[in-house]
């Protein structure tokens, strides 16, 4: 037995067996066949989703579009997709939360100067 086996520190400064170095190389090698399968699934999972995104946005480019400049309104309800109905709902909700706070804000302001002018100098 010359280099075989050679006697590799642990983290604790004691040296393992030949039996106990094959174990350990045995688990290290089943984790990484365990890894590389795991990485293996999510890169087919990623593709699959990546040519299904590809394929979405080719449907988006070639949706024949109307002389204002927005999608052709069709009366099938598939043309349209679940994500489009919020978007076009919450157009002008930003502006009207930032006037509505405004308007709070300001007679909180208001009303916070008041109590300060009314309090009595003493």
């Amino acid at each position: 037995m010359t280099d075989e086996w050679q006697d590799l520190p642990e983290n604790d400064g004691l040296t393992l067996g030949p039996e106990e170095a094959l174990e350990r190389e045995i688990a290290k090698s089943k984790a990484l066949k365990v890894e590389r399968l795991r990485l293996k699934d999510q890169v087919e999972r990623l593709t699959a989703d990546n040519r299904s995104l590809r394929e979405e946005n080719e449907a988006l480019k070639n949706r024949p579009q109307d002389p204002a400049g927005g999608p052709e309104h069709s009366t099938d309800a598939a043309a349209v997709s679940p994500s489009d109905a919020p978007r076009s709902r919450n157009l002008g909700l930003p502006g009207r939360w930032a006037f509505i706070l405004l308007v709070f804000n300001l007679a909180a302001i208001g009303i916070l100067l008041l109590f300060l002018l009314q309090k009595p100098t003493t």
